[in-house]
């Protein structure tokens, strides 16, 4: 009997340990499993942020690429190729000061997102701004950027903008670029520079030759949203409040919200002084800045405190802050000094009296010019005199 427990024991106990052996097994492959999906996650994300890395815009590799392609363009493209080239040899992207000044820093402040706007080259471009944000584009190929970069204090920054009006035949690109920039070119096709087109759906940087396909095209009446990660450079687009892949990392310069076409079409942008189309934007707040700015704005012109005219019209006498002592008296008139009180009310200086002889003559010798008027004046003021004393003898003499 007791043989027989222990036999049923000793089997139990193995049955156990079989049982711990196969579960640690278990526990083993999942974890392998677990970190194989997890490298090759990670690895996933850095193939897909070195294909959309920014290639170093001086490799000797991609400058003669270049120089092959340019053959393949027509005459025209090929001389606005060049053109845009001088003018980057001339003025390197990041050659001007493009941090926010205190200035500008200020505005933000008071103004909030109403401190972008966008400020077209009337001389080297054909299009025209209206109300800061409505772009209209006309016949040549041009494009248009914000006075001010995009901030860097924010995980992420958002503005879009919509396809009011547009043609087929015009080509759009929505993008980001540093100053200064041809801006005869559109963005995208020059160094420091990436965009978004609308003909072909394709992500452009750096140069017009390497155009790879991203998303879908764009037509009237869509909303294109471009968003910026400044920690890592990260770029990435929206489409009718879609999200689409990451276009670009590695974007770490000032960079301006830039809008360019080829042909007549109109944009609205909107930084943020409205709600935006894709709605995580909205939630996480990512424009530009705030709606309404900060700071307090200057008192309105023309309100009644504090105002001299209004003050002293409405009660009928001078204001408090200015005092008597600051009228000059001429010629029993007051003239006030710059800047005071002068409210009809406050005269009460009486007119003068022309009863006397006196006060006429002097009235008079004050209003005179020479010296002639003012004995004119004296003597016939004595001859009215003795005339009168005469007169008032005679009744004396005669009662």
């Amino acid at each position: 009997m007791v043989a027989a427990d222990y036999k049923e024991n000793e089997s139990n106990s193995n049955d156990s340990g079989s049982k711990t052996v196969v579960t640690l097994v278990i526990l083993g492959i999942i974890f392998i499993i677990g970190i194989l999906i997890i490298w090759a996650f990670i690895r996933r994300r850095l193939i897909v942020g070195d294909k959309n890395r920014i290639p170093d815009v001086n490799d000797p590799e991609i400058a003669r690429a270049e120089a092959s392609l340019v053959e393949t363009l027509d005459d025209a493209a090929r001389q606005n190729y060049e053109r845009a080239r001088t003018f980057q040899e001339t003025y390197p992207p990041d050659s001007i000061p493009t941090e926010i000044t205190l200035t500008q820093f200020l505005s933000i402040q008071e103004k909030g997102v109403s401190a972008w706007e966008f400020e077209p080259d009337l001389q080297h471009t054909s299009c025209f701004v209206e109300c800061r944000t409505e772009i209209a584009f006309y016949d040549s190929e041009c494009c248009v950027q914000t006075n001010l970069p995009l901030p860097k204090q924010q995980e992420v920054y958002y503005w879009e903008c919509k396809m009011y009006e547009k043609p087929p035949t015009t080509t759009v690109a929505v993008g980001l670029a540093t100053k200064p920039y041809p801006l005869f070119r559109l963005p995208g096709w020059n160094r420091q520079s990436v965009a978004y087109f609308s003909d072909t759906g394709s992500k452009y940087y750096n140069s017009p030759f390497n155009g790879k396909p991203y998303g879908p095209q764009f037509q009237q009446g869509d909303v294109v949203g471009i968003g910026y990660r400044p920690r890592t450079g990260t770029v990435f687009f929206t489409r009718n409040g879609k999200k689409l892949d990451d276009a670009f990392t590695g974007m770490k310069m000032n960079l301006f919200p830039t809008v360019g076409a080829n042909g007549p079409c109109t944009v609205h942008v909107n930084f943020g002084q409205i709600g935006f189309v894709f709605i995580e934007a909205n939630v996480k707040k990512w424009g530009l800045a705030p709606t309404m700015g900060t700071l307090a704005p200057p008192p309105a012109y023309g309100s009644e405190r504090g105002s001299i005219l209004l003050e002293s019209s409405s009660r009928g006498r001078p204001s408090e802050d200015v005092s008597r002592s600051q009228y000059s008296h001429v010629d029993n008139g007051i003239i006030p000094e710059a800047g005071l009180d002068i409210s009809l009310s406050d005269i009460t200086v009486p007119p003068p009296s022309y009863s006397s002889v006196d006060r006429y003559i002097e009235r008079l010798s004050f209003m005179s010019e020479n010296s002639e008027t003012y004995l004119l004046a004296g003597e016939q003021g004595d001859s009215r005199r003795n005339s009168y004393e005469s007169s008032s003898r005679d009744q004396q003499r005669n009662a």
